[in-house]
């Protein structure tokens, strides 16, 4: 026997179906079954450009003479160059102008 306002109910009504929706979207829509297209082999595109010029081979160089003060490893030299040079750069980024933009230093 209470008047009902059927506006407040419409507007309860939409927010109870908006909680009722997921919050995300199911996991089907964003994986895509590709297995298949991997297992079939690609053809090479005719219309794509050949290969100019001769093969490069690697070449072996001489060894280098082996001294008994040198680091064991990259990670060693860099240690021990930034204790020894404090504030010496150690890297440096260019733009595409060939300016140096960042340059990192060691520190210790």
């Amino acid at each position: 026997g209470v008047p009902v306002n059927s506006r407040v109910s419409s507007k309860i009504q939409q927010l109870l179906n908006t909680l009722k929706r997921p919050k995300r979207p199911p996991l089907k829509e964003f994986f895509v079954d590709d297995f298949e297209e991997l297992l079939e082999v690609q053809q090479p595109d005719p219309n794509q450009p050949k290969p100019e010029g001769n093969q490069m081979n690697v070449l072996k160089g001489e060894p280098l003479g082996v001294v008994t003060n040198w680091p064991p490893s990259l990670l060693a030299a860099l240690q021990r160059w930034g204790t020894t040079q404090p504030k010496a750069p150690c890297l440096t980024a260019l733009d595409t102008t060939g300016k140096a933009t960042y340059t990192l230093t060691y520190g210790r």
